[in-house]
C-alpha cells in the first residue's frame, strides 16, 4: 500500500516527518554516502521501535499482555501505520544505496575496460611492411631420403583412367 506524504505528515511528529521527508526523491539523491548510512541506521531503529509497539498492542488486544501506561493510548492501527511509513522510507534508502553501489561498480568496470583497451593499443605493433619475404620452409633433416619426383603427365593420368573406366561402364 502506497502512503502519500500528506498521510505521513499526519501520522508522524514534526521531527520524524522532517527526517522522513529527506528520504523522498529528489532530496534522497542529494545525501552523501555517510548521511545515507546514518539515515539507514536511524530508520532501522525507528522501524524496530514501532514494530515493538505493534507487537505489544497485538498482545494487549489478544489479552496476553498488560496494557502500557497512559503514554501509549490508541489502537493497533496507528503503530502499524507508522511502522509501514518507516519500512517504506527504509526501502527507499536501501534502493538508493544499492543504486549507488551498482553505479560505482559499473564505473569501475568501465575504467578497467578503458585501461585494457589503452594497453592493447599501446602494445599493438604498427602495420607490417608490404615487402615480400621468402618462405624457406622447415629445415631439411640429415640422412632422410629424398622424395622421388612425379612428372606432371603422370599426376593427371590417374584421373584420366577413372574417366575412361566410367565411360566403359556407361556404354
Amino acid at each position: 500500500m502506497s502512503i502519500n506524504r500528506k498521510q505521513e505528515r499526519a501520522a508522524l511528529t514534526f521531527e520524524e516527518w522532517s527526517f522522513i521527508a529527506t528520504t523522498h526523491h529528489p532530496e534522497l539523491g542529494t545525501l552523501s554516502d555517510q548521511e545515507l548510512s546514518a539515515a539507514r541506521t536511524r530508520l532501522r531503529a525507528m522501524h524496530a521501535k514501532e514494530q515493538d509497539f505493534t507487537a505489544h498492542k497485538g498482545r494487549v488486544a489478544r489479552g496476553t499482555a498488560e496494557p502500557r501506561g497512559a503514554s501509549f493510548p490508541g489502537t493497533l492501527e496507528r503503530p502499524r501505520f507508522r511502522k509501514q511509513i518507516f519500512a517504506q522510507a527504509l526501502r527507499r534508502v536501501n534502493s538508493e544505496v544499492e543504486r549507488r553501489a551498482a553505479d560505482a561498480a559499473w564505473q569501475a568496470a568501465l575504467e578497467a575496460q578503458k585501461a585494457v583497451l589503452a594497453g592493447r593499443r599501446a602494445a599493438a605493433p604498427g602495420r607490417p611492411a608490404n615487402s615480400p619475404t621468402a618462405r624457406i620452409g622447415p629445415p631439411a633433416r640429415a640422412g632422410a631420403p629424398r622424395r622421388g619426383h612425379i612428372s606432371g603427365s603422370r599426376v593427371g593420368s590417374t584421373s584420366q583412367q577413372g574417366k575412361r573406366a566410367q565411360a566403359k561402364r556407361d556404354r
